[in-house]
């Protein structure tokens, strides 16, 4: 018999149904405790909404990604980075609509959580962080460069220093990531909210009767109508590239 612990998800990326989705799939199967791996925001065009819906759950960590980090230095007028500069636009647009009271939120939110539980540690984190940049303003560019072909051996170089955790839940590249080195499980199960097909993807993370850590990955089916009809009537900035990149 297995004993749930937490759905993980990240890169919800202000996709409103995408995350209704996945909590309501998680809830129908009694579990109540989420963690989000970063992004919440930017790309889509629901970003109070999803904060909001996230903030009244009733148990959520969260971790802030690039996206979340540099529409807030637009908020708060400091620098962007310039490896984002693709994206200043659009994520103005974001931080325009961005209350001060999420803003506020998201500022206070970290950029990794260690949870330990029933004997097992765990690490979130949107991805690893440059060397010596852990702290530094997202304008520093901290995360380290996307592996865009991973494979076990690029993970265990990539989150070296890290292997002492049970279970590491990362985000930032889109693509599913299920990696296990020495004991650790390396989690990414693909983003929420920016997928090709109309699938809201999260992982659900629990204990078997031997001890041992299980991964179940699951797809939700969502309407994406509101999703576009939102990109349009809204006018978000590069909506129609958006549309295409990340949704269709």
């Amino acid at each position: 018999m297995l004993k749930p612990l937490f759905a993980y998800f990240t890169d919800i990326h202000g996709n409103l149904d995408a995350l209704q989705a996945v909590i309501d799939d998680a809830t129908r199967m009694g579990i109540s405790r989420f963690i989000s791996g970063g992004d919440m925001i930017g790309i889509g065009p629901f970003t109070n909404e999803v904060l909001e819906r996230l903030c009244n759950l009733p148990s959520i960590m969260m971790v802030t990604g690039n996206h979340d980090e540099s529409i807030l230095a637009l908020k708060y007028g400091l620098p962007h980075p310039k490896s984002h500069r693709h994206a200043k636009q659009h994520h103005q647009w974001i931080a325009d609509q961005l209350t001060d009271t999420y803003a506020h939120i998201l500022s206070t939110l970290p950029r990794e959580l260690i949870v330990e539980e029933d004997g097992f540690r765990f690490l979130f984190t949107h991805y690893p962080f440059k060397e010596g940049k852990k702290e530094s303003p997202i304008v520093e560019d901290p995360f380290m460069p996307i592996i865009s072909e991973p494979d076990s051996i690029a993970m265990k170089e990539l989150f070296k220093g890290l292997l002492t955790y049970d279970f590491i839940g990362f985000g930032h590249h889109h693509i599913l990531h299920d990696y296990k080195v020495n004991q650790t499980h390396l989690v990414n199960p693909g983003a929420l909210g920016c997928n090709k097909v109309a699938e809201a993807r999260y992982a659900i993370i629990s204990i078997t009767d031997e001890k041992d850590l299980k991964i179940d990955f699951k797809s939700v089916a969502y309407d994406q109508t509101n999703l576009f009809k939102a990109y349009k009537e809204l006018e978000v900035p590069n909506g129609p590239f958006l549309m295409r990149a990340f949704h269709s």
